[in-house]
């Protein structure tokens, strides 16, 4: 299964929480987090990720 991560280079658009069909990404003063536990790797967050943040990394 693919898994994604968040760089430094979110801008808090909050497109990648509407887009994830698990809710598996929440928001804090520092961007976003993606929780391994609920993601299922379908990478819609880096799809619409209007800043390129969210990038699948190597299991």
């Amino acid at each position: 299964m693919k898994k994604y991560s968040v760089t430094a280079g979110c801008c808090f658009c909050q497109e990648c929480q509407y887009a994830c069909p698990v809710s598996a990404i929440t928001m804090d003063a520092k961007g976003a987090h993606i929780d391994p536990e609920k993601c299922i790797g379908c990478g819609q967050c880096a799809k619409n990720c209007a800043s390129e943040a969210i990038v699948e990394v190597n299991s």
